[in-house]
């Protein structure tokens, strides 16, 4: 049988570690360059989809720009909606009528004012607040106190007054005026009656009451002085 002598065993084991040595670095090196390869696919990738949406972005952000303006140059000249509510003749006038006195409310309907037609709400209320402030001398006779919408579209409106005519001191004031005792209902406003008395028929007493003016409880008590200045 035929044996390798001890320097040739040698020989082939350095030759073995030779090779092993080197296909493991080989190896090692082999790797590296995969995974560099990846890691520099992967930051390829990354850079290109974050490129791609600041590339995107930016046409998006053009384009709704270009849209805007000329969305802007087609609406110009054209009539604005109005999509707010406003009454009409066909709106529903409701009124309710609370009664302070009685604790009692009463509901009627009517046609609505000419003045309301074509007003929204905020126009409507101010149209109440002068309403308030220049009082028809029967709504002042009957203690309206306050009035206001609770429901308002341009199918219906409802108007809340609340009268306490307790709150009525005196219903008629009588005053000289160009020498001639007339009268007016509570509101000092609203012409009674020219009652043809002159002043100078009068006491100084009862000339200096009327130059200041006296409050008349009601019609009693107006015709009681009436007469008392004609005897």
């Amino acid at each position: 049988m035929w044996m390798l002598s001890k320097e040739e065993t040698r020989m082939r084991k350095r030759r073995f570690l030779y090779w092993s040595a080197a296909f493991g670095a080989l190896t090692v090196v082999v790797l590296m360059n995969y995974y560099c390869y990846r890691a520099a696919m992967g930051k390829y990738t990354q850079l290109s989809r974050s490129y791609r949406e600041e590339i995107a972005g930016a046409v998006q952000k053009e384009v709704s720009k270009q849209v805007e303006v000329k969305f802007e140059d087609l609406s110009e000249g054209l009539p604005v909606a109005n999509t707010e509510e406003m009454l009409s003749v066909n709106t529903v006038y409701q009124i309710e009528n609370y009664d302070k006195v009685k604790d009692q409310t009463t509901t009627e309907y009517e046609t609505i004012p000419e003045e309301l037609v074509g007003f929204n709400r905020e126009e409507a209320d101010g149209y109440f607040k002068k309403y308030m402030q220049n009082l028809p001398v029967e709504e002042f006779l009957n203690g309206l106190q306050s009035i206001g919408i609770t429901t308002f579209s341009k199918d219906r409106i409802i108007v809340r007054k609340i009268y306490d005519p307790s709150k009525v001191k005196y219903r008629y004031y009588l005053i000289a005026v160009d020498g001639e005792v007339v009268v007016y209902y509570g509101d000092q406003k609203t012409v009674y009656e020219y009652t043809g008395i002159s002043t100078d028929t009068l006491s100084k007493e009862e000339q200096m009451s009327l130059k200041n003016g006296i409050e008349v409880k009601d019609e009693d008590a107006l015709y009681g002085l009436l007469e008392n200045y004609s005897s």
